[in-house]
């Protein structure tokens, strides 16, 4: 059932083919009227300018709150409705305005605005630097026109008392870099640094030099490179067949005599190992004592082997011809307490510098 609900939504018309409606043009003649008495303002930054403030806040702070109707049009764009054109004069002449110490954009009412509209913001400029026997009204305007669109310049060589800096209005555009230095050259050979003072500048991106966000929104931030980071890897060398490697030694930074050439043909001879001495049986006795003492090595040898040929004596058995071998003729098998009552033998097995030594003992 959704699915054919969703077919025929999809192929209704919703009154796009419906003829159009005429409006005639007494229904809005007296809007456009009251339209061309208002000042658009744009917010240079929105994260910071809160607009309902904006339209509560600068009708205040021009003194005309009782005069000027402000209404928010979009989401950056704020419209102020004057009675009377004097004071919408007034304020465009003292702008421009900060709300939030950001710029706040403002320009008269257009019926059918350009692409251009409100894309830039005039900004009282002052320049300072000027050597004195080129200070003119061509100069600062020729300097002037590298920051933007010369507004108006407010300097006359015969009635202006001081030039120790010169006031232009400039249109700049919002998204444009500021510049506060130029280096100048003149044509007779004498150059100078320019210096740029931007009037009612509060806040400025650190990073990018505008004056449309901050640097904790600055989409041209580059993160700076830490050089601690990098890992400083040296370059491998590549050598030719038979070509000496070169290998420096890290210990007293010489070079070593070892080669690509010998580590591939030829094996290094090791040098001669020392040859162990041989094991002295009476120093290891001393040095470890038994708990049957004999006076010497061989009287300990001799005590063995005595043992050893007695017990073989003494177990050997003449077996006639078909007896078995594990029982004697006449006698019965021993039980298995006596047989593990009798006698038993312990040999201990000693190395010393890899000789093998055997000690046995009741």
């Amino acid at each position: 059932m959704s699915d054919e609900l969703w077919n025929d939504l999809q192929y209704m018309d919703l009154g796009r083919d419906d003829p159009e409606l005429f409006i005639p043009h007494t229904t809005y003649a007296g809007v456009l009227a009251r339209n061309r008495l208002s000042l658009i303002g744009r917010t240079l930054n929105p994260r910071e300018q809160d607009l309902r403030r904006v339209i509560f806040y600068l009708p205040h702070h021009w003194g005309v709150a009782t005069r000027v109707h402000g209404r928010i049009l979009a989401d950056s764009y704020v419209q102020f409705l004057f009675q009377s054109e004097v004071d919408l004069f007034m304020v465009l002449r003292r702008g421009p305005w900060v709300f939030g110490n950001w710029f706040v954009a403002l320009q008269r009412w257009e019926d059918f605005p350009e692409m251009d509209f409100l894309t830039s913001i005039d900004l009282w400029v002052q320049i300072r630097g000027i050597p004195l026997p080129y200070v003119s009204e061509a100069s600062v305007t020729y300097i002037a026109k590298t920051l933007g669109e010369v507004v108006y310049l407010d300097f006359n060589e015969e009635t202006s008392k001081q030039i120790d800096f010169i006031r232009v209005k400039i249109g700049i555009g919002i998204t444009d870099r500021l510049r506060f230095f130029r280096k100048v050259r003149f044509e007779s050979g004498e150059g100078a640094m320019i210096g740029f003072e931007y009037e009612n500048l509060k806040k400025i991106c650190t990073n990018c030099s505008r004056f449309n966000h901050d640097s904790a929104h600055c989409p041209y931030f580059v993160p700076p490179v830490d050089l601690d980071d990098i890992l400083e890897v040296p370059a491998a060398q590549v050598f030719k067949v038979g070509e000496g490697s070169n290998i420096f030694s890290f210990r007293d930074e010489k070079p070593s005599s070892q080669s690509s050439e010998l580590s591939t043909s030829s094996l290094i001879s090791q040098p001669p190992r020392p040859t162990n001495p041989a094991p002295n049986l009476e120093e290891f006795l001393t040095a470890h004592p038994l708990r049957t003492s004999f006076s010497s090595s061989s009287d300990f040898l001799g005590a063995s082997l005595k043992v050893k040929n007695d017990s073989r004596e003494k177990d050997k058995v003449n077996y006639d011809d078909g007896e078995c071998s594990k029982r004697r003729k006449g006698k019965q098998v021993q039980s298995e307490t006596e047989r593990n009552t009798r006698p038993r033998w312990r040999a201990w097995f000693i190395t010393i510098d890899g000789c093998c030594f055997s000690l046995s003992y009741i």
